[in-house]
């Protein structure tokens, strides 16, 4: 059986096929999908897609391209939104991205921030996006260090020092297809080095 551990099954053209989406998915052995929260928007679709499928469940959180966009996401706000459904099992996407800088970097800062403390509070995973920010991820999470954090870093790109660093928390990492890639030798290597029980992958 194969969990996919992170997809966007909100994504308007997946949603609009999306039963076709879930039965190919059935067929090739992807048994529970974890489809992912980035706005407000996509958490009404998600709400709508796992109470329609028994096989789905679902996050809410703010991805960091989209904090701009929102003033105020506290603590309390996003365990207000996970708490409506039952099938709301971790936080994020939250984190970092200080590659496309969508969004003002103190605010991403203060939103992953917020989005670690309703994590550590309703104890569940926490759904790490980090780009070009491996050092300000790294600092941020250690500051949490003696809560029991429970780590996910989607789509693990980087190096392999900063994975090192991050099973000091037992975070687990998410490969995706980017792994596949020929220019992809270092996070090869990063993966084999990896525990194979912290290691998931996702579409």
């Amino acid at each position: 059986m194969i969990i996919d551990s992170h997809c966007h099954l909100d994504y308007t053209k997946i949603y609009s096929q999306l039963d076709d989406v879930v039965n190919r998915a059935i067929e090739n052995d992807v048994k529970l999908l974890l489809t992912i929260c980035t706005t407000l928007e996509s958490y009404n679709k998600i709400k709508i897609i796992i109470n329609k499928y028994t096989n789905i469940y679902g996050t809410f959180g703010i991805h960091p391209h989209e904090t701009n966009n929102y003033k105020e996401i506290s603590s309390k706000a996003i365990i207000d939104y996970k708490n409506q459904d039952k099938k709301i099992i971790a936080i994020g996407e939250t984190g970092l991205d200080f590659f496309y800088n969508h969004s003002n970097k103190s605010k991403q800062i203060s939103n992953f921030k917020e989005h670690i403390e309703a994590s550590i509070k309703t104890n569940v995973p926490l759904i790490v996006h980090s780009r070009n920010a491996e050092k300000e991820t790294f600092d941020i999470l250690n500051e949490y260090k003696d809560n029991d954090l429970k780590i996910l870093m989607h789509c693990f790109t980087g190096s392999k020092e900063f994975s090192k660093k991050l099973l000091r928390f037992n975070s687990y990492f998410s490969a995706s297809g980017i792994i596949t890639f020929k220019n992809s030798n270092d996070l090869q290597d990063t993966f084999k080095s990896l525990p194979l029980e912290n290691i998931l992958i996702e579409t």
